[in-house]
């Protein structure tokens, strides 16, 4: 016999457990990255976690493996690949499979960019000149803008040298393509080299920086001091003229020392009122022996043999003097750049502008190549009294 508030009552039974409690996955557990990440999708999928579980997760995921302890050889994110390559890495990271390859670049440089620039320091820490200035030359590597690959193709590449030094030092024009390994003029490479060029340090010009970070070869003269800009291990001292907008001078304002009074002394004598007197306007001028050698005198002070540009002078012959006025400032700054019985063996010659090369090692070769523009024998700038040099291309 039941009970009458039995009989009555509605009874409500207690809720029956539909499946076992759910226990939620462990990042610490997962060998590796691709393997959570897949496991987290799949449970995602079934329901088995919620949308704002997963995402805790994929971000307790990424920042457990970001802060594994990387080899400078070869990192975390690299040693996940497999024959699926490194997009397909990305997108699953991403979680989106319709995402275009340049986003999935930039995702990808953006969450290894520090493990990536370390690498990049390592290798450049072993160049003396690179060393030197490791910020600068880091971040202009990277503002040139390579994928992860190319960036670990440099870094594999950059301890065999980026410099074919028979191609910079031969005679004969050169291309950049030439002279630089993988340079093609559109790729990362050639935006490394363009960017290189005319980074500048305390100094050291336009190209030098370039070529000694790029060659291990290669030394500027702030870690190799000599006779030149550079220096090629089993070639010597090498000057660099290289221009970024306007053509290379053979002029050192550092050395040059001109004696200014004297060229103003004889352009007063010879009542010439222009500012910048060109070959034309001293041969106008009519001057005498001895004006023109006080002239020479007074620009090329680290040479003596000034008799041929005179003789030229006096005979009113222009081109001859122009050839002569080259000649002249070629030894002389050769001479004024010797340090001891050291000198320069050559005079490299580069274009930012038109990207070529090319390496004079003498007076001959030097009028047969290069194009010499107006020569000047007085200016208020004494760089104009020293040729302004492009090449005969």
């Amino acid at each position: 016999m039941k009970p009458w508030f039995i009989d009555e009552a509605e009874i409500i039974k207690f809720p029956i457990k539909k499946s076992n409690v759910v226990t939620m996955p462990n990042v610490n557990s997962y060998p590796d990255f691709i393997t959570g990440v897949r496991d987290l999708q799949a449970k995602l999928k079934d329901k088995t976690i919620s949308t704002d579980s997963y995402n805790k997760l994929y971000t307790e995921l990424i920042n457990r493996f970001r802060l594994q302890r990387e080899s400078a050889d070869k990192p975390w994110f690299l040693k996940e690949l497999d024959d699926r390559g490194i997009m397909s890495v990305i997108k699953a990271r991403l979680r989106d499979p319709n995402i275009n390859t340049e986003t999935l670049e930039k995702v990808l440089f953006a969450l290894e960019g520090g493990g990536l620039t370390k690498r990049l320091q390592n290798v450049l820490e072993n160049d003396p000149d690179a060393k030197r200035i490791l910020e600068k030359v880091t971040e202009t590597i990277l503002q040139a803008k390579g994928t992860i690959e190319e960036i670990n193709q440099f870094i594999e590449q950059y301890p065999k040298g980026m410099v074919n030094i028979d191609q910079l030092t031969s005679s004969g024009a050169k291309s950049w393509g030439d002279i630089f390994v993988g340079y093609d003029g559109k790729n990362f490479m050639s935006r490394v080299v363009e960017r290189l060029y005319g980074l500048k340090n305390q100094g050291i010009g336009p190209g030098e920086v370039c070529l000694s970070v790029l060659s291990p070869q290669i030394f500027h003269s702030g870690s190799k001091p000599g006779a030149g800009d550079i220096f090629i291990e089993g070639q010597g001292h090498f000057e660099i003229k290289a221009s970024v907008a306007k053509p290379g001078r053979l002029f050192d304002g550092r050395k040059a020392k001109v004696d200014m009074n004297t060229i103003q002394n004889v352009r007063d004598q010879l009542k010439i009122e222009k500012p910048r007197v060109n070959l034309k306007d001293l041969i106008a001028a009519n001057p005498n022996q001895q004006q023109v050698a006080a002239l020479a005198k007074a620009i090329f002070r680290h040479t003596s043999n000034i008799a041929p540009f005179v003789n030229a002078i006096m005979k009113k012959d222009e081109g001859t003097a122009k050839i002569e006025h080259t000649k002249l400032a070629y030894t002389n700054y050769q001479n004024m750049t010797a340090q001891g019985k050291e000198t320069f063996v050559g005079i490299l010659f580069m274009s930012g502008a038109k990207k070529w090369s090319k390496t004079v090692r003498s007076i001959d070769d030097l009028i047969q190549n290069v194009a010499v523009g107006t020569i000047y024998v007085a200016s208020p700038d004494q760089a104009d009294l020293f040729p302004q040099t492009t090449y005969k291309l």
